[in-house]
């Protein structure tokens, strides 16, 4: 099959998804291409998958998240409804984002499954794009089908700032402990941005102005 991947360090593993709905789970110390463990809850490809050190999310076409413990040997599943392009968890681990083909991203609490909170105005109907917070939960981000990235606050739920791409970009990369940005667009070119002005963006308070730096291709 192909479609996502994701490495699982802690174990260590690789975690594989793709056209074939299901979820291998490949032991790296282990010479054998066989998966030890597969995930097959899924009823159309899978998109998307994050983890923890104990915990899958995984993202689908069939419009549901599934949550994996495998410490406890839990499932939980959500319907979302539309097509399921990225899921990820909050950096605080007590949540998930889910970005889906309906122009939505939402916030759903990873245990009960209750909506937290949507944000909309950007664009997403077909694409695979991806969706993330920043370090301190403070905003989800998001590629647009119209390049862009969209910033939401997380708590009020409002657009905080747009960024205009150079061209069309599905995904973005955010950095673990300050204000910074990451994203690769289809020329090759991957955009850093960060707050004007600032080279510590983590020490400046209220509305972060982004600016971006062009790392073009080598």
């Amino acid at each position: 099959s192909s479609g996502i991947n994701a490495e699982w360090p802690l174990r260590p593993g690789l975690l594989s998804g793709g056209n074939d709905s299901t979820v291998r789970i490949m032991d790296l110390k282990s010479r054998s291409y066989e998966a030890v463990q597969i995930l097959d809850d899924a009823k159309d490809s899978i998109t998307s998958i994050d983890i923890t050190d104990d915990e899958i999310t995984v993202g689908s076409v069939d419009g549901r998240i599934r949550i994996y413990d495998i410490r406890m040997g839990k499932l939980h599943e959500d319907f979302v409804g539309e097509s399921i392009t990225n899921v990820c968890f909050s950096n605080d681990n007590q949540s998930v984002i889910v970005n889906s083909t309906d122009n939505t991203v939402r916030l759903i609490d990873k245990t009960s499954g209750q909506l937290l909170n949507d944000y909309t105005g950007h664009v997403h109907t077909k694409l695979q794009l991806q969706a993330v917070s920043w370090y301190d939960d403070s905003a989800i981000l998001s590629v647009c089908e119209k390049s862009k990235v969209f910033i939401w606050d997380l708590i009020g739920g409002e657009v905080k700032q747009t960024l205009e791409l150079p061209a069309l970009s599905q995904t973005l990369s955010v950095h673990p402990s300050r204000y910074q940005l990451l994203t690769g667009d289809i020329s090759g070119q991957i955009n850093l941005w960060i707050t004007k002005g600032e080279r510590n963006p983590e020490k400046q308070e209220g509305e972060k102005s982004m600016s971006m730096w062009a790392l073009p291709p080598r």
